[in-house]
């Protein structure tokens, strides 16, 4: 939904298409780059649903960047078991795919996501406090402009989080050296995932010869599938939780076009 839409939908005049609290501008900015547009500013880059992934990375990196953008509630259309290699929906998902029927699956998922968008928007809304402009100022909301705004949702809890996830996927995509480096990795896993690493997970993976071996495997084609699988089986779900558990109630104030706190 636009945000004149909305706008409208909550008893403001039409025509208006932006709030009055631009972290709101921001996180809907945020949804229209995950769902249309994609977003080449953010490492890794955000490939958009619309156009489909080039690679199970992309995809990888898509679903993680998704959990964040709406605060979890991407899981109640797809859910982490539906980028799985052999589910249907990745057939539709990975390209080169021209066919018509791939367009119209991605299109209706784009469009079925935006429920789960406004879902977050209205949490989103409840949930932030901020304050508009500066002492002795007569800054005001329109002056921060969300095409600019590097966090996420216009805030820095949700870029640490954002760039902790991705680089706790990256670190698993490439592999591990040793097993060592696989112990420090799962007990990183605490920050990005807020505590809800599954208990007892290096027990998992060493209880499972098979698993270990493609997490020490840094060059099989075959380990790293393996390692996508662990990923959307066991890591993404957690990093659901932890984008749900955020609550974004921080001030902002609009003394810039993009707020240089909000930027560190």
């Amino acid at each position: 939904m636009s945000e004149s839409a909305r706008s409208e939908a909550n008893g403001e005049p039409r025509g208006r298409t932006r709030s009055t609290r631009p972290a709101l501008d921001v996180l809907d900015r945020d949804q229209d780059r995950l769902l249309y547009d994609g977003d080449t500013g953010r490492l890794p880059e955000i490939e958009p649903l619309v156009d489909g992934f080039s690679s199970y990375w992309m995809a990888l990196t898509w679903y993680q960047a998704a959990g964040i953008r709406t605060l979890g509630h991407v899981e109640r259309v797809i859910e982490p078991s539906d980028f799985m290699p052999e589910a249907t929906i990745m057939d539709h998902l990975l390209l080169p795919k021209a066919s018509e029927e791939s367009q119209y699956v991605r299109t209706r998922l784009v469009e079925a996501l935006d429920d789960a968008c406004d879902l977050a928007y209205r949490q989103f809304r409840e949930r932030a406090n901020e304050r508009i402009g500066t002492d002795d100022t007569d800054q005001t909301y329109d002056q921060v402009d969300p095409e600019k705004e590097k966090n996420p949702l216009m805030r820095p809890a949700f870029r640490e989080l954002d760039q902790a996830q991705a680089g706790a996927l990256l670190s698993l995509w490439e592999g591990f050296e040793n097993r060592q480096a696989v112990g420090r990795w799962t007990r990183a896993l605490t920050m990005p995932t807020h505590g809800n690493k599954p208990n007892g997970l290096m027990n998992q993976i060493v209880a499972s010869p098979p698993l270990l071996e493609a997490l020490l495997d840094q060059s099989s084609p075959n380990a790293q599938l393996t390692r996508y699988r662990f990923a959307v089986g066991i890591v993404l779900p957690a990093f659901l939780e932890a984008a749900r558990s955020l609550n974004g109630g921080e001030n902002t104030d609009a003394a810039t076009q993009s707020h240089g706190a909000f930027n560190s």
